[in-house]
């Protein structure tokens, strides 16, 4: 049956009215695996199902944070000595507290603190904990008379050639070649107060830095100790000697043979008990040679 002129028209607008609204209409379309959004009505991506045959080991997980470094310094009681000591009575007289400088935390130390810890409005217990030192610009990691002290692994290492025409920045050299086998600290609850370079007996010493001797013979625990005056206060030890090179009132120069090792005194074998004060305190010798 033949269609009307109407009916064919109509046909005919249809078609064209479909073929211009079906990209605006593929657009509006939601994509496959998306659903409308509660908010806005338009499409949004839903999340992937998990995969079934994903193992926990396979899943993406975040490090976890860095643990935090937290600095802790040891506080400082009365009965400690050593160089530690000796550096809080140098902070307390650069505040104008009148302690001397011992390296022993004695009770005129221990009143400075008390004045200290006063004028920073603390509680006044006399002893130098963390905050005092924070104040004071000091950290102590460990120090002999101090209950709880830490105790640290040490393992020996070589010691250079002795060279006294190269002399370090503080102007000492290492006094004889070995191996360090005790280092400057706390040791069998007591300061040791140098650093014990273990060598054959009879192997040269020589001076750390020229110097006056003001001390040659026996001395209780350091057997035969020879003591070298370098002025301003500053001294340095050689203690164990098996034999001397010099007398009581030589002038030696840097390097000069001022003995022998030996096995003299305290002592558990051949080596050198070797000692740097500055004003009469201990110091850790390591970082002046």
């Amino acid at each position: 049956m033949p269609m009307r002129p109407l009916t064919l028209i109509a046909a005919i607008a249809g078609t064209i009215l479909l073929a211009i609204c079906s990209p605006a209409l593929a657009q509006q379309l939601p994509a496959p695996g998306s659903v409308p959004s509660p908010e806005t009505g338009a499409a949004v991506q839903a999340p992937a199902p998990p995969d079934p045959g994903a193992t926990p080991e396979s899943q993406p997980v975040e490090p976890p944070p860095p643990p935090k470094r937290v600095a802790t310094t040891a506080p400082l009681r009365p009965g400690a000595r050593g160089a530690a000591v000796g550096r809080l009575q140098r902070a307390l007289r650069s505040r104008g507290i009148r302690v001397k400088i011992t390296g022993r935390y004695d009770r005129r130390t221990r009143a400075g603190v008390r004045l200290l810890q006063r004028r920073l409005r603390m509680r006044p217990t006399g002893i130098a904990n963390a905050k005092v030192l924070r104040r004071l610009g000091l950290k102590v990691r460990s120090v002999a008379g101090t209950p709880g002290a830490a105790t640290v692994a040490f393992t020996e290492y070589p010691v250079p050639e002795p060279d006294d025409t190269t002399p370090s920045a503080t102007g000492f050299i290492w006094p004889t070649n070995g191996m360090v086998s005790s280092p400057f600290g706390p040791r069998w609850g007591r300061m040791h107060e140098g650093l014990d370079i273990a060598a054959p007996e009879g192997q040269p010493i020589r001076a750390a830095k020229a110097g006056v001797v003001v001390t040659a013979g026996m001395e209780s625990g350091y057997g035969n100790l020879v003591i070298l005056d370098h002025g301003n206060g500053d001294t340095t030890r050689y203690g164990h000697m098996s034999a001397f090179d010099v007398t009581k009132g030589d002038v030696v120069a840097i390097g000069q043979v001022i003995g022998r090792v030996g096995n003299t005194g305290n002592s558990t074998g051949d080596h050198l008990h070797f000692e740097i004060r500055i004003a009469g305190v201990a110091m850790d010798p390591r970082p002046y040679l």
